[in-house]
């Protein structure tokens, strides 16, 4: 049995849930470990209940066989002695083969890759249903991002603003520039929508581009801007999953989306960029 770590907001739990998914597809018995929600280390919400998912969860009190961070001297020298350390990490920011490969054991990782689970795409963009889905911040827009050529535009300040963290200062004004220039010059009329997690704050950096700014999906209801994304004919994203999925569950053959060319500061050319995707310069 697999046994993967759902750890982080709504983006990152659904790389963890599409590689269960992939697992699951192809016969391989998987879980989840929820305990991350269950005992408040994750200040996040668990929020898959809201995109109507719900993986099969492991029992908490058999986690001790596979979880390498249990310290109990006892669990740890069952562990070694029975062969029962299973616990296997996320060792860089790409596609690692070993993965989709294991059969047995415990894998703490966000896996931001389509090719952990691109077999079972389809798949998964039918099962994924956003719930509340018709109202009324959604309906207040839909029907428009669906009649015109629409570009989603993601903007995240807050926790980015920070050029000294691992995903600060790489979507910066420039980058929005270029990507929405490209996209005028690929797209007849397009029309753009920005979602945003500083709303307020979006004049600072598209103070040259008309647009509508989404509004009123905050708090529990903001992974209803997700959905709205994925309704919009084409994105211009940031370096954040949330972006990526509403950006990815958009299943139209012929969209265009620009991503910035390096997701963090540690390496350029993320793998989590998915083929026909256009990376453009930061």
């Amino acid at each position: 049995m697999v046994i993967i770590r759902i750890q982080g907001g709504l983006g990152n739990q659904l790389f963890q849930y599409a590689l269960y998914e992939n697992f699951r597809a192809r016969g391989i018995k998987a879980k989840v470990d929820l305990m991350d929600y269950f005992s408040g280390k994750e200040k996040r919400p668990y929020e898959l209940q809201k995109l109507g998912l719900s993986p099969e969860i492991m029992d908490p009190g058999k986690l001790h066989q596979y979880y390498a961070d249990n310290q109990r001297i006892s669990d740890r020298v069952c562990r070694h002695t029975l062969g029962r350390n299973k616990y296997r990490k996320e060792k860089n920011y790409d596609y690692e083969p070993w993965v989709s490969d294991t059969q047995d054991g415990y894998l703490s990782g966000y896996w931001q890759n389509e090719k952990y689970f691109v077999e079972t795409a389809a798949a998964l963009r039918d099962k994924i249903r956003f719930r509340q889905a018709d109202v009324e911040t959604v309906l207040r827009y839909r029907d428009k991002m669906q009649a015109g050529n629409s570009v989603s535009i993601h903007i995240r300040l807050g926790d980015y603003e920070d050029t000294s963290g691992l995903y600060g200062g790489i979507c910066t004004v420039d980058y929005y520039k270029k990507a929405i220039d490209y996209m005028r010059g690929k797209v007849d009329n397009p029309v753009f929508y920005v979602f945003s997690d500083t709303p307020g704050r979006v004049k600072e950096v598209l103070d040259d581009c008309e647009y509508e700014l989404v509004t009123g999906n905050q708090g529990k209801q903001s992974y209803l801007d997700m959905y709205l994304m994925s309704l919009c004919r084409h994105h211009i994203i940031a370096n954040s999953t949330f972006g990526w999925w509403g950006a990815w569950l958009d299943g139209r053959e012929d969209k265009i989306v620009v991503t910035p060319s390096r997701w963090n500061n540690l390496c350029r050319g993320h793998g989590i960029c998915c083929d026909g995707w256009v990376m453009c310069e930061a």
